[in-house]
């Protein structure tokens, strides 16, 4: 079993509510190793937090009731994760604590909401999506590549729906992002209303340090970031949403995790537009007067600034 594997696993453990400790117990070969990311994936889920309502509560535990139904229809064959630790009596309240959870996260804000795919890009559309970099372990690298797959809007009100938009800009270099630099990725007109989440879904993650030779690994636990972040969509203007991740050192292993930086994010914060390598010259998108003019004040339009990409590594602002 490869050592991405056996994290995987332990990220899932700890997920499930087990403690680190249980799961570096299994693996004491990869202890050292394995203590630092874990320890800083479990700091972290205070980014991660979601309450869902009494009435999803209510939908999450119909569905836990009829998985239990479909256990005794299928006692014969190999039983997702929640049957087989309600089949251990000992365990069974516990289990079937962990069940509703598991199910009222999953179920319910991934799965208990229909996806619709995006809109189409277009220039003048009522919403900005920008990606930026606090500023922690940056600093070690000549370059932090995030390739973007999908970003995932939720939707609120009595029908919540997931938009799910491909990005124009897949990768972005987070060196070049510290501080109040941020990058834009995805313009377009949605569907106006209070959002509530955002997912964005990373591909892959390629990380050169400072002396350009050291290629190093940045985990990142399920392949998404989540973040809980209110904003509001309006046809009066554009809303401008700052999507901030960090990266940080786990302990002094020499290894890294991304993270999502919930206090630094949303539609409120100032930002200094960076523009991709190759359209820094001529008028930046969506920086037009005409523009400017109708975007909505706490919503990413004060102080905001249109600067070139810098060349080599990233400097500026920093917080």
């Amino acid at each position: 079993m490869t050592f991405d594997t056996i994290l995987d696993e332990c990220v899932d453990r700890v997920n499930r509510g087990e403690s680190i400790e249980d799961c570096l117990s299994g693996y004491p070969e990869h202890a050292q190793e394995l203590e630092p990311l874990l320890s800083a994936m479990f700091d972290t889920r205070s980014a991660y937090a979601f309450r869902p309502s009494a009435e999803r509560k209510l939908a999450a535990r119909q569905r836990f009731n009829a998985a239990l139904g479909e256990r005794e229809r299928e006692r014969n064959r190999r039983l997702p994760l929640v049957p087989r630790l309600l089949a251990w009596p000992a365990w069974a309240g516990a289990a079937a604590a962990v069940a509703i959870v598991l199910i009222a996260y999953f179920g319910v804000s991934q799965g208990g909401a229909p996806i619709i795919p995006g809109p189409q890009p277009d220039p003048e559309g009522n919403f900005a999506f920008l990606i930026s970099d606090e500023v922690n372990a940056i600093g070690d690298f000549q370059s932090l590549e995030v390739t973007i797959s999908k970003i995932g809007l939720l939707l609120g009100g009595n029908e919540s729906q997931w938009i799910e938009i491909d990005p124009e800009v897949e990768t972005v270099d987070l060196t070049l992002l510290p501080g109040e630099k941020a990058q834009e990725i995805w313009r377009g007109n949605i569907t106006q209303g209070q959002y509530t989440e955002l997912f964005i879904y990373v591909e892959n993650v390629k990380g050169v340090l400072l002396d350009g030779n050291t290629t190093t690994d940045v985990k990142l636990p399920s392949n998404k970031l989540r973040m809980s972040k209110p904003f509001t969509v309006t046809n009066d203007g554009v809303t401008s949403f700052v999507y901030d991740i960090t990266v940080v050192e786990a302990g002094k292993s020499g290894k890294y995790i991304l993270k999502p930086q919930i206090g630094e994010s949303g539609a409120d914060q100032k930002f200094e537009r960076v523009e991709p390598r190759g359209q820094a010259d001529g008028p930046p998108k969506g920086s037009s007067k005409k523009e400017k003019d109708k975007e909505v004040p706490g919503h990413g339009a004060d102080n905001e600034q249109t600067l070139p990409t810098p060349r080599g590594k990233g400097a500026g602002a920093r917080r």
